[in-house]
């Protein structure tokens, strides 16, 4: 295989690609094989029976010839990354190959790990660890599971495999992952990685080649924790996220508007006062990287205690969401036909105002620009215990409902006394209180941005107390957090989607 750089009239677009990142781990063929009975065995119970997502947020893209901090050794996982051309939506096999614009080589940085189960999101979501490369027009790859890939350390030829090793290849993957949820023109879909990956440590040259898409180079160098105080943070990237009072975003007349509340509804900046079912209501603020936790209230754990494999933890469980689960006010969630038990979760989302990194806790609470309400729902009979919870369960399509509104910080006076319900066609079935969390904002910003630069319009998900149950088709769920504001929505079936 040669690995010599692409020339620059082959690549059609930079790295820097405008969607969003989603890894298919555990896809390597042989490393399913290599895990043998222990697929059957706690923690995983059974092998993957769909495929295990993750997303690779904005704060781990950087593209050719970058240098990467790293704390310690690192896997350098070889990855085809396949660009989405236009949407795609229950996408089947034999059209998948229609919505691919192009392909590009793709390096998955990653700290060793010994479990698939629930690994802490620092191991793979930290700054720089997903190295992009440029993109080949799909027209010049005749076929895409077909392709050989290398990886050297050092100038040492360290790893070779093969695209055609993976459990799901390139239209299955797609087909699979837009059964559920729906990826747009720009996204990039990785189809995985061989394990076990090579290790490089810190001064090592990394050269990640695939075959027909060319080299990808990159160095690596030592990872340095220097405190940051509040003062030498940046700004936001211009982006008002502290305007004084409680603000909305929704669109009305072909348009997207800023609203606030008004005892009729609610009043557009341009002074028009509407219902509030006039307009279509949108997440309240431009969101970035979401960042969800579970098993945060410990209520909740225990209300879960009998389906988890592993309880007890020494760090915040942290997953990553995509923009596509989003949805508003007002809005309409689906609820697939067949399944048992879907459940709201009511939860106070803590916005982001201005770059955090490595932000002591007692700095932390200056990071925060304001908080909404969110309704995370899950389907629970789609969980797997692989990188669990797995996408397929909290990553659907218009699953996550941000809003009504937007609260400034300076409305809150205190988040961690904030007392939160839930009622399902006008019944209390939850609440609780912001004060029962296990990790508290300060403490899971400064876990965060340990690790991961935290930048202006990045949510963070609470989690949610106990009290969960099932919710049907045409039911009505009412999200409160006081002093925040109170969320509707409405579960659907099937056929409004044209399923």
């Amino acid at each position: 295989m040669n690995l010599t750089p692409l020339p620059a009239s082959f690549a059609v677009a930079p790295w820097r690609l405008s969607g969003v990142v989603y890894g298919a781990l555990v896809n390597h063929a042989p490393q399913l094989a290599a895990l043998g009975e222990a697929v059957h065995a706690a923690p995983y119970k059974a092998p993957p029976a769909h495929p295990v997502l993750q997303v690779r947020p904005r704060h781990t893209l950087c593209g050719p010839d970058s240098v990467v901090a790293v704390p310690a050794a690192v896997e350098v996982g070889a990855s085809l990354g396949i660009v989405i051309g236009r949407t795609a939506c229950r996408v089947s096999v034999d059209d998948a190959p229609g919505v691919i614009a192009g392909y590009a080589v793709v390096a998955e940085l990653g700290l060793p790990l010994d479990s698939h189960y629930r690994p802490a999101v620092r191991f793979k979501a930290r700054d720089g660890f997903t190295v992009v490369g440029p993109v080949v027009p799909a027209s010049e790859v005749d076929d895409p599971d077909a392709l050989a890939l290398q990886v050297l350390v050092a100038g040492v030829l360290r790893h070779t495999g093969h695209t055609g090793q993976r459990v799901r290849g390139v239209a299955e993957l797609i087909a699979t992952v837009t059964e559920f949820m729906t990826l747009q023109p720009g996204d990039l879909l990785l189809l995985g990685a061989d394990t076990p990956a090579p290790l490089a440590c810190a001064g090592d040259a990394v050269a990640v080649g695939i075959e027909a898409l060319g080299t990808l180079s990159f160095s690596l160098c030592e990872e340095r924790v220097v405190p940051a105080s509040v003062d030498e943070c940046p700004a936001t990237d211009g982006t008002d996220l502290t305007p004084r009072g409680a603000v909305a975003r929704v669109a009305y007349a072909g348009a997207v508007h800023v609203a606030k509340p008004h005892p009729h509804g609610l009043q557009l900046a341009d002074g028009r006062v509407l219902a509030e079912d006039q307009v279509q209501w949108l997440p309240p603020f431009e969101v970035g990287t979401i960042l969800a936790l579970g098993l945060n209230y410990a209520d909740h754990l225990k209300e879960l205690s009998k389906e988890l494999t592993v309880s007890a933890k020494d760090e915040p469980l942290v997953f990553l969401k995509g923009p596509g689960a989003l949805l508003g006010h007002r809005g309409v969630t689906r609820r697939p036909a067949g399944v048992q038990f879907m459940h709201y979760e009511c939860e106070l989302a803590v916005v982001i105002g201005r770059t955090a990194r490595h932000v002591a806790a007692k700095d932390a609470m200056a990071h925060v620009a304001g908080y909404t309400v969110c309704n995370d729902y899950a389907i629970r009979d789609y969980l797997e215990n692989w990188y669990r919870p797995n996408l397929r369960v909290k990553n659907r399509d218009g699953a996550t409902v941000l809003g009504p509104w937007f609260v400034p910080a300076a409305d809150v006076p205190d988040p961690h006394a904030l007392a939160l319900r839930t009622r399902v066609n006008g019944q209390l079935v939850q609440q609780g209180s912001t004060a029962n969390m296990v990790n508290t904002i300060p403490a899971l910003i400064e876990y965060l941005s340990s690790f991961m630069t935290l930048q202006a319009g990045d949510v963070i998900l609470t989690g949610t107390p106990e009290g969960v149950v099932n919710v049907n088709e045409g039911d009505e769920v009412v999200c409160e957090i006081d002093g925040i504001g109170r969320q509707v929505n409405t579960i659907v079936g099937d056929g409004m989607f044209g399923r």
